[in-house]
């Protein structure tokens, strides 16, 4: 007897392991849930910073899509970098930077603030310089 499927028909991902690169330091996990009627099931998924185990991960947040989780989790790469190089540049020594360290979902809320300020700031600069007075073109 043979069946004319197969079971990694019915495999669905559940889980994520982002890393930059095939071979780079793991950053980040997303996990996918699902809740309410399995047959309309409603889908989440959690972006967590990475840890080799459960305990040392921290919640980034809850996304409806998993390209907005995988955006979450490179958010706050992005941003606890940028924090660590700003510590660092004031030679903070590594256990007051860990005393300090903000919660991740607020690390990333923080960051995405302060990309829309900087494209906000760079898209007010180039509608004043479209304001300005163009010098003449010589033939």
């Amino acid at each position: 007897m043979s069946a004319s499927w197969h079971p990694a028909v019915n495999a669905q991902p559940t889980e994520w392991l982002l890393r930059q690169g095939a071979a780079g330091t793991p950053y980040g996990v997303i996990r996918r849930f699902a809740f309410g009627d399995p047959n309309r099931p409603e889908v989440w998924f959690r972006a967590v910073t990475w840890a080799p185990t459960s305990e040392g991960r921290e919640l980034i947040g809850w996304c409806r899509t998993l390209e907005a989780a995988a955006a979450a989790a490179w958010d706050h790469r992005c941003a606890a970098e940028s924090w660590r190089h700003h510590l660092a540049a004031r030679r903070t020594d590594a256990g007051a930077m860990a005393a300090q360290r903000p919660p991740a979902a607020e690390l990333v809320r923080f960051y995405r603030a302060a990309m829309r300020r900087r494209a906000g700031a760079r898209t007010e600069a180039e509608s004043v310089l479209a304001r300005m007075p163009q010098p003449a073109h010589r033939p």
